[in-house]
């Protein structure tokens, strides 16, 4: 009972033995020196200095943002925890799980513990109480930790911390008898990251508890009750902007204690289309050539950006999950009707996939405009946007020819889907080549092209959905 508040350090000449499978080892041997004494911090150091040696990322999931992979390497190597602010869907919990990636696939615990204690450095009673009075102890492999931690108004202490007996402890209960000792998420990050996700969602009350965590390691009840444990974890925070609706503060002190990273949306449309392209859920299927993955990729930018009128009336904007959801959908959408490569006839008559991925991830500010209005809208302009593109890829010199051959193919209606013989009208083709990457994406490349046309001279009509014609003949 004596040891039960103190630091245990546990070195060659006091150890036990020590059992890892079933057979003894010298966790002190060149093998097994790695995965253990070693603080989270120092595991985190050593890997970002790693990476830097060799001139690799620490954190190549993360698309972009090195301005803020600079400020958070500076603060991991200085042992700060880390707080992001950023509106929601812009990379703050991706960016806590690949901070999580730099502590070592697993690490050497005290077997049974239920927080996963180092064996050289206890820090619950019951792993202190088996190093220092048994003669045998078993050791196990843990995986790295990433311990979400969800801001919740209506968070318990017990939820926090974990359910602790002092009582029982002075009757002479082991720490991790059923009775004594349920630990919380926050003794659960022992060893490991612990992910605050909206911090100041969490009671205040509670949020002091946190103060002591991150100064001293370890926490102490609002009855008073010190914690007898040391907890070694870095602390990740995640929070959206202030007077971001739904937030709430985060106490002074709290903040004092934490460097503060902003995390925004992606500076360009590529890092847009990476993010998007990275987190698809459905990976395989229908090509998305990079005409759709612009177009996609421009609606959701456009209602971010407060310059486009359209955007003025939304109040809530759009993060990177509907780009990944609108690369989704239009593959869903494309596969679905049999298309090698996804094509503007996917996007629904009215847009519906588009509505799908933006309806629940945007907000309108003003009654006078249903959300589907706003998103009809941004769809058009970001339309108008790559068509453009599409247009000015059009050899000047061979303008007039193409326009000939598309006088012969156009001459009556023609469905985009069901177009045969492209090769035998040289301009075109010629012109799709400039277009697409690949012969599957031909199809797409002719609406696109005919689309393009329609939009930016009116050589083109539009008679139906997926169904073009040469201006001023009968349709």
């Amino acid at each position: 009972m004596e040891y039960i508040f103190e630091d245990v350090v546990i070195k060659p000449s006091d150890a036990p033995r020590f059992l890892l499978d079933g057979v003894e080892v010298d966790i002190w041997c060149e093998e097994l020196r790695d995965y253990h004494s070693k603080s989270i911090v120092e595991y985190v150091r050593e890997s970002i200095l790693e990476y830097e040696s060799r001139g690799l990322d620490p954190f190549p999931e993360i698309v972009g943002k090195d301005v803020e992979k600079e400020m958070i390497k500076n603060a991991l190597m200085s042992g700060s925890n880390v707080l992001f602010r950023g509106r929601k869907g812009y990379g703050k919990t991706t960016f806590s799980k690949s901070i999580a990636k730099l502590l070592p696939e697993k690490m050497l615990a005290v077997k049974g513990c239920k927080i996963g204690c180092d064996p050289t450095q206890p820090s619950c009673f019951s792993c202190k109480k088996k190093l220092l009075e048994n003669e045998v102890v078993e050791l196990t492999w843990i995986p790295r930790k990433w311990i979400r931690i969800a801001g919740d108004p209506m968070m318990t202490t017990r939820q926090l911390i974990g359910g602790i007996s002092i009582q029982k402890i002075r009757e002479g209960y082991d720490l991790d008898h059923p009775e004594v000792f349920t630990p919380g998420k926050v003794l659960k990050a022992h060893r490991g990251i612990a992910y605050f996700d909206e911090l100041g969602a969490i009671p205040s009350a509670l949020q002091t508890l946190l103060h002591e965590l991150l100064e001293e390691k370890q926490i102490t009840t609002p009855e008073g009750d010190i914690i007898p444990m040391k907890i070694d974890t870095i602390v990740i925070a995640s929070t959206n902007p202030a007077n971001y609706r739904g937030v709430s503060d985060i106490k002074e002190p709290l903040l004092d204690r934490m460097e503060e990273v902003f995390i925004g949306p992606p500076e360009t449309l590529e890092e847009e289309i990476e993010i998007g392209l990275r987190n698809m859920s459905l990976r395989d299927g229908a090509i998305l050539p990079d005409w759709h993955l612009k177009t996609l990729a421009r609606i959701v930018r456009l209602a971010r950006c407060k310059e486009c009128r359209v955007s003025s009336f939304i109040e809530i904007e759009p993060s990177c999950r509907a780009t990944i959801k609108l690369f989704d959908h239009l593959r869903a959408s494309a596969t679905r009707k049999g298309h090698v490569c996804a094509m503007l006839i996917d996007y629904g008559k009215n847009y519906e996939i588009v509505k799908l991925a933006l309806r629940s991830r945007m907000e309108v500010e003003y009654d006078e405009i249903s959300k589907d209005d706003v998103i009809v809208k941004l769809t058009e302009e970001a339309l108008n946007k790559t068509c453009s593109e599409i247009y000015n890829k059009i050899p000047r010199d061979e303008f007039k020819d193409l326009m000939r051959d598309l006088s012969e193919l156009c001459f009556e209606p023609i469905d985009v889907e069901k177009v045969d013989g492209i090769e035998d009208f040289d301009h075109v083709y010629r012109t799709l080549l400039l277009i697409a990457r690949r012969r599957e994406e031909l199809s797409s490349a002719l609406e696109i092209l005919l689309e393009s046309i329609k939009r930016c001279t009116g050589l083109i009509d539009k008679v139906g959905f997926g169904r073009y014609v040469y201006a001023g003949y009968e349709t």
